[in-house]
């Protein structure tokens, strides 16, 4: 009686210990992606590229965006297009964008006659539903909504940006682009247009 209790209790103490082994063993496999080989660390870190150069390694939270419109009185409509990419392992984060006031050119166009649409996209890796567009730019408005007093949010992130695994660091982004045109009923003269967008990652 008294050996089959001790034998009993070194069955449980062999098995618990396998068990350890094996669950120690994963936690350090998964602890050695953090870094990638393109030098994109998302490891709680939130980071932006712009999608027309996404190999550029960086951790920076900050892109500027440079709009500028070169009316044609002869065209219908001028229009334009910049899209960012959006890396990040947290689960709670915005996007923020502010307007500055570079304008000083004769065709004086009004911030609010450019017209404003956001769509969103995810690599192959990427989470459709890491982020969420904010009102008023979950449909068309325009570029007047974004302050130049203060930054103004756009995306209410509520996942991580990536869905599976991706070694590689390539096809686990979150896309937002930005499209804007104006139509020629609110210019007169040719000549040339500009702004500047700030778009900023936040950790509320």
């Amino acid at each position: 009686m008294i050996r089959k209790k001790h034998t009993t209790s070194f069955l449980f103490v062999l098995i618990v210990s396998c068990c350890v082994f094996f669950l120690s063993s994963n936690l350090t496999a998964i602890s050695n992606q953090a870094t990638v080989p393109l030098n994109i660390t998302v490891q709680g870190k939130l980071i932006i590229t712009d999608a027309e150069n996404d190999t550029n390694a960086g951790d920076n939270p900050t892109l500027n965006v440079n709009l500028k419109l070169v009316p044609d009185l002869v065209n219908s409509t001028v229009s334009g297009s910049s899209s960012i990419r959006i890396r990040t392992n947290l689960n709670s984060w915005k996007l923020t964008a502010q307007r500055s006031n570079l304008s000083g050119s004769e065709v004086n166009i009004d911030p609010q006659d450019v017209s404003l649409s956001f769509t969103t996209q995810v690599g192959s890796k990427g989470n459709p539903n890491a982020a969420k567009l904010l009102s008023p730019f979950n449909k068309i408005t325009d570029l007047s909504q974004i302050s130049t007093n203060n930054p103004t949010d756009i995306l209410a992130g509520q996942s991580k940006t990536s869905l599976d695994r991706d070694p590689k660091n390539k096809d686990n982004w979150f896309q937002l682009t930005s499209n804007y045109s104006v139509s020629p009923d609110f210019f007169y003269e040719i000549g040339e247009w500009n702004t500047s967008v700030s778009y900023s990652l936040v950790s509320p």
